[in-house]
C-alpha cells in the first residue's frame, strides 16, 4: 500500500452529516481532498445494499482511505474480551478489503452516563469498563490489549491509531501516549483529537512535546468550556469550527513543532454544521485545513 502524501487532508466522516458512503466520497473529490475517515457503519449500508469492497475501491478512484472508524472499549476483559477480538478480526478484515491505512481504536466506557453513575454512586446496567480497577492494573490490562489488537492488526497490513475519551480512565494523550510506548508496536500509534485533550487539560505546550513518530493523524475540534460534569459530547462538542475554546490555530502550530507530516481532519458534533449542504461544507473544511496545516 502507498504511503499518503504528507500533510495529506483527510475528510472525517462527521463533516458530511448522515450522507451515504457515494455523496461523501463525491464531496471529498470535488473539495479536493486526498483521503477520507469513513466509519465501520457507512461502510456496512454500502455492503448491505449488495455492493462490494471493489465497489468501493471504483468509487474512490485515486483517492485513499487513511483510516476506518472505530473499534471501541478496547480494554475489555474475560468474555467480553474474546468478543473484542472477534469484531477486530471482522473490522481488520472490512478495512482491509477496502484499502485502508488504519483502524481507529478508543477506550471505554465509550457510554459518559456510565462514568456519571460511577461517580454518583449509582446503579448503571451497562459496561463500566475498567472503572474502579487500581490505576495501575489498568495500565497493564490496556497495554497487554493494545498488543494483542496490534498484533492481529499487523496481519492485515494495518496500523492501529488509539484515541483516549476524555470521561474514562485513559482521558488524554498524557496517559495513552506511556502505554502506546508500552505496547511496543510499531503498528500502534495515536491520534491527536483537540476535544478530548482540552477536556483533560492539556494545552498547546503538551502538544508540542509529543514525539511525532506516535501520531498517525489529527482531528482538529473545537470545544465549550469545561466544567464540572462529565464532558459528554452531546453538549460540550455542538459546537462549529472555531465557536469553541480551544485555540484551533495554537494547537495546530503545536502539533506542526512536534515535526508531525501525516494527514489531518475536522471532526464535527455541531448539529448545524450537520445539516449544511455536504458539498459546500466539505468545501469550507478543506480550505479551512488547507489553510491552517499550510500558512
Amino acid at each position: 500500500m502507498n504511503s499518503m502524501r504528507q500533510n495529506a487532508l483527510s475528510l472525517q466522516s462527521s463533516a458530511v452529516g448522515r450522507a451515504n458512503l457515494r455523496t461523501y466520497i463525491h464531496a471529498a473529490k470535488a473539495a479536493g481532498f486526498d483521503c477520507i475517515e469513513p466509519t465501520k457503519i457507512q461502510l456496512d449500508y454500502f455492503f448491505q445494499a449488495g455492493y462490494t469492497p471493489d465497489d468501493v475501491k471504483a468509487l474512490l478512484g485515486e483517492m485513499e482511505i487513511s483510516s476506518v472508524g472505530w473499534l471501541s472499549d478496547v480494554e475489555r476483559q474475560g468474555k467480553e474480551e474474546l468478543s473484542l477480538m472477534q469484531e477486530a478480526e471482522k473490522l481488520f478484515e472490512t478495512a482491509s478489503r477496502v484499502g485502508s491505512h488504519a483502524i481507529e481504536l478508543i477506550n471505554g466506557p465509550v457510554d459518559w452516563h456510565a462514568v456519571d453513575c460511577f461517580r454518583r454512586k449509582a446503579p448503571y446496567e451497562g459496561y463500566m469498563g475498567l472503572l474502579g480497577y487500581p490505576p495501575e492494573e489498568q495500565r497493564r490490562l490496556m497495554v497487554k490489549n493494545l498488543k494483542a489488537l496490534a498484533d492481529l492488526a499487523a496481519q492485515f497490513g494495518l496500523t492501529l491509531f488509539f484515541e483516549p475519551l476524555c470521561w474514562t480512565p485513559v482521558p488524554s494523550l498524557k496517559e495513552a501516549i506511556p502505554l502506546v510506548e508500552q505496547a511496543e508496536r510499531e503498528n500502534l500509534k495515536v491520534v491527536v483529537d483537540f476535544y478530548h485533550n482540552y477536556m483533560a487539560g492539556r494545552d498547546a505546550e503538551f502538544l508540542s512535546r509529543i514525539n511525532k513518530d506516535l501520531i498517525l493523524g489529527v482531528h482538529i475540534c473545537n470545544s465549550r468550556e469545561r466544567d464540572e460534569r462529565v464532558p459528554c459530547e452531546e453538549i460540550f462538542r455542538d459546537v462549529a469550527f472555531y465557536e469553541g475554546v480551544v485555540p484551533i490555530k495554537e494547537w495546530v502550530d503545536a502539533v506542526k513543532a512536534t515535526g508531525f507530516q501525516g494527514w489531518w481532519a475536522y471532526e464535527t458534533f455541531s448539529k448545524r454544521e450537520a445539516e449544511e449542504d455536504v458539498f459546500e461544507f466539505a468545501a469550507y473544511v478543506y480550505k479551512e485545513l488547507k489553510n491552517l496545516v499550510e500558512n
